[in-house]
């Protein structure tokens, strides 16, 4: 019984780790890409940091958006998870 809660404990923590890491690329990836991109599209066009300035706000935008969908996906999980509780409950009473 106490190895089975264990393992769970630890099965809750690699869940909880593997979404902190997700929404880290969430976030990184469309900053730093937008950012390499307006680099290299400057470079080739010659327009001093145009490109780079630009492409990285839009990077910045993508990353707020994603953070909001992240966001509101575990607010949908957290009371998914309540009324399910809240169901078992009543159902024990």
């Amino acid at each position: 019984m106490i190895k089975q809660n264990n393992n769970e404990s630890w099965m809750s923590v690699w869940r909880e780790a593997l979404v902190a890491t997700s929404l880290g690329w969430e976030i990184a990836i469309p900053i730093f890409g937008g950012v390499l991109s307006g680099y290299f599209l400057d470079r080739w066009l010659n327009t001093g940091y145009v490109f780079t300035i630009g492409l990285l706000f839009f990077g910045i935008m993508v990353s707020f958006f994603n953070l909001y969908r992240f966001a509101q996906r575990v607010i949908s999980q957290e009371q998914a998870r309540t009324t399910q509780e809240e169901e078992g409950q009543e159902e024990n009473s």
